[in-house]
């Protein structure tokens, strides 16, 4: 049973990976290979989008007891990546899903926010934190969060993020409640005969 568990849950951090290499074989690597080739392609992303920039990259580097002596570019990008997490935790738990339950990153409270945030953020937050950090640095945290509130609506975020979470969960197409389907607690007071109705005395009308 814990090798069958271990073995879905390989096959769908397999899935995410292969969300970031489109077009190449990722099942064929081992999870090793596949994080190599994650740090590899973040570390480059960083390097290509700052010098897009005209930012000095030294590496993602900062203190959380100490948030004013982190560079700008990493202030910025701790302050994107912060508005990520919220998007894709609530997105997460709306839709019933565990937050910490995750494939890549394990042993945490958000591990599978952090899993479904990866997916994104070369894509949105690098882009915004590096722009604010290098044009005007004043309220750097306020303005990067207002840059990655439009960023997050021209991407379309909040519509992706479901199926992109089915879709490595190999979930289908169950992402909700349908038509006529009970709710709540008419589910567990459910008539079964054929009226469909709930037990009990009608309300008066107009109640």
């Amino acid at each position: 049973m814990q090798e069958s568990a271990t073995l879905k849950m390989m096959e769908v951090a397999v899935r995410m990976y292969a969300k970031r290499f489109p077009g190449e074989d990722v099942a064929a690597k081992s999870i090793e290979q596949l994080r190599g080739m994650e740090g590899s392609r973040v570390r480059r992303s960083y390097e290509e989008i700052a010098a897009r920039y005209g930012i000095s990259w030294s590496g993602r580097n900062y203190d959380q007891t100490d948030w004013a002596s982190a560079s700008p570019a990493n202030r910025a990008l701790s302050a994107a990546n912060a508005c990520l997490y919220g998007i894709c935790h609530a997105a997460i738990v709306s839709a019933g899903y565990s937050a910490g339950l995750g494939f890549v990153h394990t042993g945490k409270m958000l591990s599978f926010v952090y899993d479904i945030a990866d997916l994104y953020k070369t894509a949105l937050t690098v882009p915004v934190a590096f722009k604010q950090a290098a044009t005007d640095r004043n309220e750097l945290e306020r303005k990067v969060r207002v840059a990655c509130r439009q960023a997050f609506h021209d991407f379309k975020l909040m519509d992706r993020i479901l199926p992109d979470i089915a879709e490595v969960l190999c979930a289908g197409d169950d992402l909700g409640e349908v038509p006529g389907e009970f709710e709540g607690r008419a589910v567990s007071l459910a008539d079964s005969g054929a009226s469909g109705g709930v037990p009990g005395r009608p309300e008066q009308a107009g109640a």
